[in-house]
């Protein structure tokens, strides 16, 4: 499962170790630290989306709404959800491109954005205890899930079990951390003789190419990327390894927002929901707009498509609030997610 399409390129890193957890660039969750987060990235942030809350009224005449994308998104780089859209009345303005789902949630809690990307529900989870006012509005699930741990084989390391006394790169609170611990639980190695690096996929990419951490914990795009230009090799994979699903994608707005824009909400969601549907119809076609856009080096389009990867898009209901709950007690038991959280009271009413 790829819970973005990333950005590979390396930024500034700022880390403070904290025992065996060093955090290097984690950023917090406010409009003024995305604003400057982005113009520092390069990003696009039109003047538009530094205004107020109405850009989606439902009220019958052209509406705005302000999408987050990853670098390579299809759903951006083809064109059709914006003609979709636009027949239905609604104009989108495309913000981005952000490495992951962190930085696009920031985005819509600061009132930049009003979509968060389609991401990983665990940062999406941390970001809710942490004051966001976000709500659940899309949930995807994706088969087979191949975010994996990988090793370079000059590490000598073979397996979970060699994994004790070594540093392994991980997203905060977000899938990579999640599958880290999933995996040390499975084999038997107590989290405190592994050391947490916490890290996005811009950063990360470099620390693990140059052996400055030894294992990194990542989902699909800089998986098959790792394994192309660095020879890396998975010693733990999600779907092989992993009896259930813990982690989806998700879209979030922020709870003012869907309150007055229900409708609005529903053209969106549909719309990528199609998208999706064609994705799922047409895999080669979108991995091979995915890699283009994203410089991916040759081979990595082959082997995405090897992986044959469905994401189903729909609406949030009762059965993707048991799934989210199912997994956000499980990241909760393990603190990954600093305490329980009650998903119901999070979804927006559409």
């Amino acid at each position: 499962m790829s819970p973005a399409n990333p950005l590979w390129t390396p930024t500034a890193a700022r880390g403070a170790d904290n025992g065996r957890h060093t955090v290097i660039g984690r950023r917090g969750f406010s409009r003024r630290t995305f604003l400057s987060t982005a113009a520092a990235a390069g990003l696009a942030v039109p003047l538009a989306a530094c205004g107020s809350d109405d850009s989606g009224k439902g009220n019958g005449s052209t509406t705005t709404v302000r999408l987050t994308f990853g670098t390579g998104s299809p759903e951006k780089e083809r064109g059709v959800l914006e003609k979709n859209l636009q027949a239905q009345g609604i104009t989108v303005q495309w913000l981005g491109p952000f490495p992951n789902h962190a930085p696009t949630m920031q985005a819509v809690t600061g009132g930049s954005a009003d979509f968060s990307f389609g991401g990983s529900s665990t940062p999406a989870d941390a970001a809710i205890l942490a004051g966001s006012p976000l709500v659940y509005v899309g949930f995807a699930e994706s088969s087979p899930r191949t975010s994996a741990i990988l090793v370079l084989p000059k590490s000598g390391i073979r397996s979970v079990k060699d994994l004790a006394g070594k540093s392994v790169a991980v997203n905060k609170s977000g899938l990579g951390e999640f599958l880290l611990v999933a995996a040390l639980e499975k084999y038997g190695v107590p989290k405190d003789q592994v050391k947490f690096v916490y890290l996005n996929p811009p950063d990360a990419a470099p620390a693990f190419s140059t052996g400055k951490v030894d294992a990194w914990s990542i989902w699909s795009g800089p998986r098959e990327q790792a394994e192309v230009a660095y020879g890396a090799v998975p010693i733990f994979v999600d779907q092989d390894e992993l009896p259930r699903q813990l982690d989806f994608r998700s879209y979030l707005v922020r709870k003012e927002y869907a309150e007055k824009n229900a409708d609005v909400i529903r053209k969106v969601i549909n719309a990528y929901a199609a998208e999706f549907e064609w994705q799922a119809n047409h895999i080669e076609e979108a991995l091979r707009i995915q890699t283009a856009a994203a410089n991916y080096p040759d081979g990595v389009l082959q082997k995405m498509v090897a992986n044959k990867v469905v994401t189903k898009l729909k609406l949030i209901d009762d059965d993707a609030i048991e799934k989210l709950q199912y997994g956000a007690d499980w990241l909760s038991e393990r603190k990954v997610l600093p305490s329980k959280i009650v998903i119901a009271d999070h979804v927006a009413k559409l």
